[in-house]
């Protein structure tokens, strides 16, 4: 009797050794997939982001480059439901002032809203200028974001 239960459970041994191998064999196979769909991504066509920017007069250049909204983040760390825009140039993301832009937040909301892309990638006349991002009428008492920004002069249409 002692020798039936023995191989009842070498029985149940194997068959739990058996499960255990299908178990690990679906977890990795899961695992291979779940690396591959986040290593696979989507392909955008940049050459359009490639080309070269052409002076146009003075400190203003002729760019084609990705526009991005990012939501305003306090010093505090807390994100508010503001959202800013900013063109992606080189390294660097370089937020629009549009108090001394030539053109409006709309415009450039209505030009980025008829490109039918994953990656909002516009042509702009821009001007490259350091300093105060949230001063445009030279009180210099309001607290401000300091660094490099842009100024939109115009939209080149493709």
């Amino acid at each position: 009797m002692a020798i039936k239960y023995v191989w009842k459970i070498r029985k149940y041994l194997r068959m739990k050794s058996i499960i255990h191998k299908f178990y690990f064999s679906l977890l990795a196979t899961l695992l291979v997939f779940c690396n591959l769909s986040c290593t696979v991504q989507k392909k955008v066509n940049m050459k359009k982001n490639k080309e070269n920017d052409t002076s146009t007069d003075v400190g203003k250049y002729i760019i084609t480059a990705p526009v991005v909204f990012k939501k305003f983040v306090k010093k505090s760390g807390e994100v508010t439901k503001h959202e800013e825009i900013y063109i992606q140039h080189s390294i660097q993301d370089y937020y629009i002032k549009f108090c001394e832009s030539k053109i409006s937040r709309e415009e450039l909301e209505n030009h980025l809203s008829n490109i039918d892309e994953l990656f909002k990638v516009a042509t702009l006349e821009v001007e490259f200028l350091d300093g105060h991002w949230d001063i445009c009428d030279d009180n210099l008492d309001q607290q401000s974001r300091i660094g490099k920004y842009v100024i939109i002069h115009r939209i080149m249409k493709d």
